[in-house]
């Protein structure tokens, strides 16, 4: 498997992966839509037999400044359970520890991103105008744990 930043080229083909793995276009458009207005921060594709099967985004919030919301990871639905969900969002967390983004912050079920270090208990005295009991973080910079703030993310969430 190979890991790598996304070209231009590889758009269309993301979209697809987005649409198979959650089984329609909401996902895809999204990202097509924080791409277009410059707040995705970082986007990677896992390639096998010479074709992308896996892709995770990292958008950028507007507060806190300089922290990343990892949106969405997904993997094409005959690729799944191999590892390449995992290890995309590892390569993407260790990418925003070089580039020192303060912190990441997940959506989802927290009994799975456990395992890459994002934790309910330090994103407690975050506001969300999402579920607070999905909302994960993972801090990098020392002191985001447990920071109060409130957590505005990119325009594009509201509109899908």
């Amino acid at each position: 498997m190979l890991l790598r930043f996304v070209l231009p080229e590889d758009r269309d083909t993301i979209s697809e992966v987005l649409t198979e793995a959650f089984k329609g276009d909401a996902e895809a458009r999204l990202v097509s839509t924080l791409r277009n207005s410059g707040d995705m921060a970082l986007e990677l594709v896992a390639i096998m037999d010479r074709k992308i099967v896996g892709y995770v985004g990292f958008a950028r919030h507007y507060q806190p400044r300089g922290w990343y919301s990892l949106s969405p990871v997904a993997v094409r639905p005959r690729y799944q359970r191999r590892g390449i969900g995992a290890e995309l969002i590892r390569y993407g967390l260790d990418y925003a520890r070089q580039a020192r983004t303060p912190a990441v912050t997940v959506l989802g079920d927290l009994a799975y991103y456990r395992r890459f270090g994002f934790t309910h208990k330090a994103a407690e005295n975050l506001s969300t105008p999402y579920p607070s009991e999905h909302t994960g973080l993972y801090p990098i910079a020392p002191g985001t744990a447990g920071t109060k703030a409130e957590l505005v993310y990119a325009d594009a969430f509201s509109r899908f």
